[in-house]
């Protein structure tokens, strides 16, 4: 009798330890912050005590200029330590935006008001050698309706893909001044997802490729004055 007590003591001890792991999370770099289950916990290293309901719990990690990592852990992983790793941002690090330096430059509509005395033949031939210069599939050239269409350009970094389009399209002031509008797109996906559409959503951060067309445009076809 005694020995079925302890062997049951023994079960139910080794049940509850198996319910209740205790595990010490590292992520790198060390300022990185730890959020479990969405709420924010601590930087670099974090020990987390699994409830007995707790299969899993939701990790992310957060640091300027790293890409935001999140990740399951497992109660039955074997290790007492867990250690993550965070990918740098190339995108942001080549790139300008995102509230700071150049941030109304993404996904925005500009106007280029058509220097005085310049013919609409000029300005067309200016637009088109800008845009060839920067991007080499255009989609739409039309010199008739005044719009022209570049198509998506990619650009590939370790973990990210972002692509950019320009747009252009002529537009008349209220006096029947010539003008066009110009606009940036700039998307991104992370590499784990692909490359279809659905994995793309708006950046907004320009790549700094990119960075002084809109400046060019300005100068080669008109001002904002």
């Amino acid at each position: 009798m005694k020995k079925i007590f302890f062997v049951l003591l023994a079960v139910v001890g080794f049940s509850m330890f198996v319910s209740a792991q205790t595990k010490t999370i590292f992520v790198i770099p060390s300022t990185a912050k730890i959020y479990v289950n969405g709420a924010e916990v601590g930087s670099g290293t974090y020990t987390y005590k699994f409830k007995r309901s707790e299969d899993f719990i939701m990790l992310k990690f957060e640091n300027a200029g790293y890409i935001t990592r999140e990740t399951r852990l497992l109660r039955e992983n074997p290790n007492k330590s867990v250690s993550f790793s965070m990918s740098e941002d190339e995108a942001e690090k080549n790139s300008i935006g995102g509230g700071g330096e150049g941030s109304d430059s993404a996904n925005k509509w500009f106007d280029i008001n058509v220097k005085k005395g310049m013919s609409e033949d000029d300005a067309w031939k200016r637009l088109m050698s800008i845009t060839t210069k920067y991007f080499d599939d255009i989609e739409i050239r039309d010199k008739s309706a005044g719009w022209i269409k570049t198509a998506w350009k990619k650009t590939y970094f370790t973990d990210q893909i972002v692509r950019t389009k320009m747009e252009v399209k002529t537009m008349f002031g209220d006096e029947g001044e010539l003008k066009y509008q110009v606009r940036l797109s700039s998307q991104i996906a992370y590499k784990d997802c692909g490359q279809t559409d659905q994995c793309f959503v708006k950046y907004d951060r320009i790549l700094r490729t990119f960075e002084t067309i809109i400046q060019e445009l300005q100068r080669s076809v008109g001002s904002n004055n």
